[in-house]
């Protein structure tokens, strides 16, 4: 109890005056007549006190209630110091005697005044006992925290649960040092000899983003991971600016490409491709990475909804030694993605909006205008006919022409489109204490398409509960809905609008749709005004529940269970007025087709820890535990036409099935198991070993087949920590090596049996006949491939530079691929392992902090990778598919082809000497080196690799004060590309339709002309795939510009914000090409500019 208040308010240096005089004047007022008063005093006074683990100040202000003294003392010397005291009947000497036992306190009685200060004049060191936890910002003990005394190399390490306990001898103030790799580093002031049960959180660094690695088994200090992974954090994702989680993953991650869809642009409702380290398999499907989310795998579709504002970590990871655990899921690799983790505290309200515009990007795009294009088609002879021929081409030349003259020029390609605009809403409760912590995110999503009624919706609510004991016991469950609804444009494909002719107008002259347009081509904008559609519902429903139990001391058992169900609905409605039922009877005219898919999962996982720190050098971590998992999917579909009003768009109102249109559907069935082990080794923070084995079975494969064993080995050294590297060398510089198995099942379940399809029409006596749909193969093998990774990491000038990079290669053998049957088995090719690949490659990343200063900074980093692949061994069925794509569509770019010896990404065509110019005719080279006018398909030979030399991205960003500033972009370098709007729009043209302008000035007229391209033809189509349409493409794309400020604090507590950011961002600003082509042929591509506001109250 303090009388005067105005002595602690005075602060620090009130009470050093009060200190002083006191100490001047204490020997002398010793012998003054109240001396004796308060001897009496303290002598006769007896009190009763039962304190445990109490605050000093307390039980100083009830001291002096009970005894009538007056205590001073100095806020910062007692504040935090906890005592226990048990004494009754005991003088007010006896008492403090006690409470101050143990701490660096004392007491000085002047009258009725007791002093507490430190103890002076002792150079004795005293025994001190500090134990604790140390976790990360999500409540996650860390393993191998260095502990130390301040000034000192004395120190501890944090075991397996993250908990420690120091011992040391010092005489004055104490003050810890806590350190781990990829963590801000603290301090921590300890006041007290005896400390017990000291927490201490550690945050990442935002200058080592990457330092931490989440497996999905647990977390992982970089420098002692021996795998090849790429972590980016929720801070590098919203830098990206983009509103996709995908697009501003592929920034920062070398060796992830998400592969350019050319054909549909920008459209909302695609699905990107994502390869990891290029194609290792001939089936799209089994090159698609395992997504994990929070420990449960999802599919791309939840991933592609899903809010960059709701993750916190995505790691990347793409050798065997990073993925080995997830065996069979693990070829591709993996994408782990963990959510925003609870945090305790009151409860905080966080909202983040997002508000954009997009408007469409033609300007790859340079057609004829009207007048243009009708002496482009009469230089093509187009109106040119003898007799009654002749005269009708005359007339509908004149016709034309009088429409030029009248200024009709009809911008067919904006009439499908549309400035759009965007909305992105996500508000989170959270808050909690050392105990109980919860969250509730609520997300309100809408991206409209720039082609007209084109959009995505998307709804989603997660809630995540946990209850954390004394971190012996954890429990954590969250729940996460999500709800898409799509429309695809009523408008259709916008290559229509591309091939219209300016000179046809949209309306007739009486203002009725011009519904037939010249050369008999249909309007199109006619059919969007129809009732027509095409639309979808997705439902997303995840489950996880996580359990951690500590067992025995180093012991702990974590259990995890996932439950993962969709549902995705799609119907397609076609108008009776279309004009695609013209030359259809009146009870077939309109149709609508329904399909459904719907699919459970259930995983689950129990997995046993152990850590034992062997010396003081040594830590060893061994995992190990099994996973089972269920999944069974159901698809349907069915038609129904007959649909006698644009209004009755229901299949109940439809008359039938269409002809040979009856209800289909799928079923599919999975179970699998696994078990693994994994160990890992770190001795000396020098040396890394790290192995891992898996077990894994699945019922998609034969009884004799069904289970295969997958490993891993990896190994590191810390060069930088040797004693022969001088230190101003190096920071950092770590070499590592991996090799091991992985495993893919990524095809349909019933390929080892045979199943059969049933019909009344295949009986041939009576009762029901079946034909085979599939012919099992009981001798189907797992997949597997060999991965080998070898890599170097590097830091540099006070760790300001950082280097890495991987080369890696990855042999795939027994790939699951058709050979072909004879008919009369039912079907004609059945699945074996037969086929093999190889890919080689190099992985890089730069990254510099070229600028850092206490209010200014500036960023670079530079992401790469190449990798070549080579198709081994193919099937006799896979082979067939060859002659099959060169001889069909001639006049579309080249297929993929499978060809021994070559590249997955090779460009077949006939080798071109160009234009003659004496015949403009096409001047080939055959296979022997000749010179030909004839085209020969058995001439094609390799004349390009779409694969780029080198491709990959460039990030920087830059801070003063409050304001970052951050521009990311992509490029592509040494990569060739089949120039098919040469091919298509410029020479190999259909006259009837609209051209790139080029067709029209730079085409081969006369005797003489030396051109890159053919004369104008009489009738479309007329070259084939030739080595002309190569080319060479570099490409550098400016994918994001993003500038955001964070208010200052002091000024938000007058509106009762803690934090706020505001902020700008653009997308897709601009792209430099050697290459000129159309982009967004079927869906056009946009150029989107956002708005950024994110509170936290």
């Amino acid at each position: 109890m303090k009388k005067n208040p105005n002595v602690r308010a005075g602060g620090q240096h009130a009470l050093e005056k009060i200190s002083m005089v006191m100490k001047l004047c204490l020997f002398l007022l010793s012998f003054l007549v109240y001396s004796v008063s308060a001897k009496s005093m303290a002598q006769n006074v007896k009190l009763s006190m039962e304190k445990k683990s109490e605050s000093l100040v307390k039980v100083l202000n009830e001291l002096g209630e009970k005894s009538g003294y007056e205590f001073f003392y100095n806020d910062d010397e007692v504040s935090g110091v906890n005592v226990s005291v048990s004494v009754k009947n005991a003088t007010v000497r006896e008492i403090l005697e006690s409470v101050l036992k143990g701490t660096s306190l004392v007491y000085h009685i002047v009258d009725n005044v007791i002093v507490i200060s430190p103890k002076v004049n002792d150079e004795r060191p005293v025994a001190w006992r500090v134990s604790g936890v140390v976790k990360d910002g999500r409540g996650i003990p860390l393993i191998g925290v260095t502990v130390s005394l301040k000034g000192t190399t004395v120190g501890v390490a944090t075991d397996k649960d993250g908990k420690f306990i120091f011992e040391f001898q010092k005489r004055d103030s104490v003050v810890l040092v806590f350190s781990f790799v990829g963590m801000v580093t603290q301090e921590k002031i300890i006041k007290t000899k005896e400390t017990k049960n000291l927490v201490v959180v550690m945050k990442e660094d935002v200058g080592e983003l990457d330092e931490v690695v989440i497996t999905g088994f647990g977390s992982k200090a970089k420098n002692s991971y021996t795998g090849a992974a790429t972590s980016v954090d929720r801070k590098q994702l919203l830098t990206a600016g983009t509103r996709s989680l995908l697009k501003s993953l592929a920034a920062f991650v070398p060796g992830m490409q998400i592969v350019t869809n050319n054909d549909m642009g920008s459209d909302p409702n695609t699905k990107p491709e994502i390869l990891i380290r290029g194609r290792s398999s001939f089936e799209g499907a089994s090159n698609v990475p395992t997504f994990i989310v929070d420990g449960a795998e999802v599919s791309l579709d939840y991933v592609f909804d899903m809010d960059v504002n709701d993750v916190e970590n995505v790691t990347v990871l793409k050798d065997a030694s990073a993925s080995a655990l997830y065996g069979a899921k693990a070829s591709k690799g993996v994408i782990v993605i963990t959510t925003k983790p609870l945090k305790g505290g009151k409860m905080r309200v966080s909202y983040d909006g997002t508000f954009g515009a997009s408007f469409p990007d033609l300007s790859d795009y340079d057609l004829l205008n009207a007048e243009e294009k009708l002496e482009y088609e009469r230089r093509a002879h187009l109106y040119d006919g003898m007799g009654d021929d002749g005269y009708e081409k005359d007339v509908e030349y004149n016709e034309i022409y009088k429409r030029v003259r009248a200024g009709v020029d009809t911008d067919w390609m904006s009439k499908p489109l549309r400035n759009s605009f965007t909305q992105n809403h996500n508000v989170n409760i959270s808050g909690g204490d050392d105990f109980i912590r919860y969250s509730l995110s609520v997300r309100y999503g809408r991206e409209e398409g720039v082609m007209k009624e084109s959009k995505r919706d998307r709804y989603s609510m997660s809630f995540k509960l946990s209850y954390n004991k004394q971190d012996r016991f954890f429990i954590n469950s969250t729940t996460t809905i999500n709800v898409v609804n799509n429309e695809n444009s009523p408008y259709g494909s916008f290559s229509k609008y591309v091939d219209l002719n300016p000179y046809d107008p949209v309306y007739n002259e009486d203002g009725s749709w011009n519904k037939l347009l010249t050369h008999y081509i249909y309007n199109p904008l006619y059919e969007a005004s129809l009732g027509s559609y095409d639309k979808g519902e997705q439902f997303y429903l995840n489950t996880i529940l996580n359990l951690r139990v500590e067992v025995l001391k180093g012991l702990r058992m974590e259990g995890q269970f996932s439950l993962n169900k969709s549902k995705d609905d799609t119907e397609v409605f076609v108008s009776p007025q279309s004009n695609t039922f013209n030359d259809v009877v009146t009870e077939e005219k309109g149709s609508i087709t329904v399909s459904n898919t719907k699919r459970m999962t259930y995983e689950g996982r129990l997995m046993l820890t152990y850590n034992k720190m062997f010396g003081e050098s040594t830590l060893l971590n061994v995992l190990g535990g099994g996973t089972i998992s269920s999944s069974d999917g159901n698809s349907n579909s069915y038609s129904g036409v007959g649909i006698f009003s644009d209004k009755l768009a229901h299949p109940a109102f439809t008359s039938r099935y269409p002809e040979n249109g009856r209800p289909t559907g799928s079923q599919d069935i999975e179970r699998s198991m696994g078990f693994f082990v994994n160990g890992n080794m770190i001795y000396d923070n020098r040396y890394f070993l790290d192995v891992a084995i898996r077990y894994e079975g699945s019922s998609k494969f034969g009884s004799d087949q069904r289970y295969a064993p997958f490993w891993s080995v990896g190994g590191g050294w810390n060069i930088h920590k040797e004693k022969f590297m001088p230190t101003s060398a190096t920071d950092v510089l770590k070499l590592r090596a991996s090799v091991g198995y992985t495993g893919n099942a990524s095809f349909s379940p019933y390929q080892a049996i045979t199943t059969y399809k049933y019909s009344n029409d295949y009986r041939y006596y009576a009762g029901v006949g079946a034909l085979p749909i599939t012919m099992g193969n009981m001798d189907l093998k797992w997949q597997r491939t060999l991965k080998m990774n070898y890599g170097v990491t590097g830091g540099f000038l006070n760790d300001r530079l950082r280097v890495e990079f991987d080369y890696y290669v990855e042999k795939t053998k027994d790939m699951l691929i058709p050979i072909d049957v004879p008919l009369s088995m039912g079907v004609d090719n059945v699945k074996v392992n037969l086929g093999s690949a190889k890919n080689a490659g190099l992985d890089f990343s730069i990254s510099g902090q070229i600028i850092q200063k206490k209010d200014w900074s500036w960023m670079l980093t530079v992401n790469g990778g190449h990798v070549y692949d080579k198709i081994e061994k193919i099937s006799n069925a896979l082979q067939r598919t060859n002659s099959e794509t060169t001889s069909s569509d001639e006049w579309n770019a080249p297929k993929i082809q499978f060809k021994e010896g070559e590249s997955q990404y090779a460009i077949y065509a006939m080798r071109s000497a160009g234009i003659d110019p004496a015949t403009g005719k096409e001047v080939y080279i055959n296979k022997n080196g000749e010179y030909t006018f004839d085209y020969s398909y058995d001439d094609q030979v390799v004349v390009g690799n779409t694969n780029p030399t080198i491709q990959g991205s460039i990030f920087t960003s830059f801070r003063y004060k409050g304001f970052s500033l951050s521009v990311s972009a992509a490029y592509t370098l040494g990569g060739d590309i089949y120039n098919t709007t040469l091919a298509k729009k410029v020479e190999n043209i259909n006259i009837k339709e609209n051209v790139d302008r080029r067709a029209f000035t730079e085409r081969w007229k006369e005797i003489g002309d030396e051109t890159r391209f053919l004369g104008i033809p009489e009738s479309g189509w007329a070259t084939y795939l030739s080595e002309r349409f190569v080319e060479r493409k570099n490409e550098l794309s400016i994918s994001n510009i993003n500038l955001q400020y964070e208010v200052n604090v002091e000024k938000l507590k007058l509106f009762g914000l803690k934090r706020l950011v505001v902020g700008i961002g653009a997308s897709d600003i601009g792209r430099l090409s050697t290459v000129k082509f159309e982009r967004g042929t079927s869906y056009p591509y946009c150029r989107s500019f956002n708005f950024i506001l994110r509170p936290t109250f």
